[in-house]
């Protein structure tokens, strides 16, 4: 009976679970963060934009904002990451695809940290 043999070489398996176990993490991040926007999006219904604008420059309020953004963009470019991988054809516009997402994300992610800055008064 012929033994298996077993690669030494774990680099691409570990490169694909680090990807997957980040976009574990930050889906669960999300989905908790979510809930939370939730209730700041029942709270906020009823007000006024300047009554509002207090409520969400609460820091607590503000950070949960920030950390639900930069989680919830992390997730998404992931998952574009993830789609462009699986589905264009060529490695090399593969590759340029990736890198175009990512710059997408990081310019939604400057530009939402960048308003609620201005909303909370910080600039």
């Amino acid at each position: 009976m012929a033994q298996m043999t077993h690669s030494r070489s774990t680099a691409p398996r570990d490169k694909g679970l680090g990807h997957w176990r980040w976009q574990r993490i930050s889906a669960l991040a999300t989905l908790g963060l979510m809930v939370y926007f939730a209730y700041m999006v029942a709270r906020i219904g009823p007000m006024d934009y300047a009554a509002a604008a207090a409520f969400v420059a609460v820091p607590v309020h503000a950070l949960g904002l920030v950390v639900l953004l930069v989680a919830g963009l992390f997730h998404a470019a992931l998952g574009v990451q993830m789609i462009i991988e699986d589905y264009v054809m060529l490695a090399q516009g593969r590759q340029r695809f990736v890198r175009l997402s990512q710059g997408v994300f990081m310019l939604l992610a400057v530009a939402g940290l960048a308003a609620l800055t201005v909303i909370t008064g910080v600039i």
